[in-house]
């Protein structure tokens, strides 16, 4: 009886966990992107379903095949959902949307050259202070 019970409870918290991965892909619909979300991770998560899920149907186990099933199943929408956020599978540059504004650029500033970076003059006035103060 107990065994039983404890069963169902796996399996009832197996399916429920496998649910959990719709409400990842529910907030990339939402926000429209899949930026903070990692493909690898979804692949890798829902390539363990799969396997499980084999390992369930070549043993016969009922709660293994179910828990898998969905898991498989819900881990694959949300992975379909984050791919199809990022652009076309056959391009990767087009990820992210092609949006590139998160990641900073610096200008780099030519050595010897009589322009400098925003902030250099007070840098160099700061430098100058200290160096009074310390002679």
């Amino acid at each position: 009886m107990f065994t039983q019970f404890l069963g169902t409870a796996a399996t009832v918290y197996g399916v429920l966990a496998a649910l959990k991965t719709l409400l990842q892909a529910r907030q990339m619909l939402a926000r429209r992107t899949s930026r903070e979300v990692s493909a690898r991770f979804l692949t890798s998560y829902t390539g363990g379903y799969a396997i499980w899920l084999a390992y369930g149907l070549s043993t016969g186990s009922l709660p293994l095949i179910v828990v898998d099933a969905v898991g498989l199943l819900c881990g694959g929408l949300t992975l379909a959902v984050a791919l199809s956020l990022r652009g076309s599978l056959a391009r990767p540059a087009t990820w992210n949307g092609g949006d590139t504004t998160s990641i900073s650029q610096r200008p780099r500033w030519p050595i010897g050259s009589r322009c400098s970076p925003p902030g250099a003059s007070w840098l160099r006035a700061r430098r100058r202070r200290w160096a009074g103060a310390t002679t």
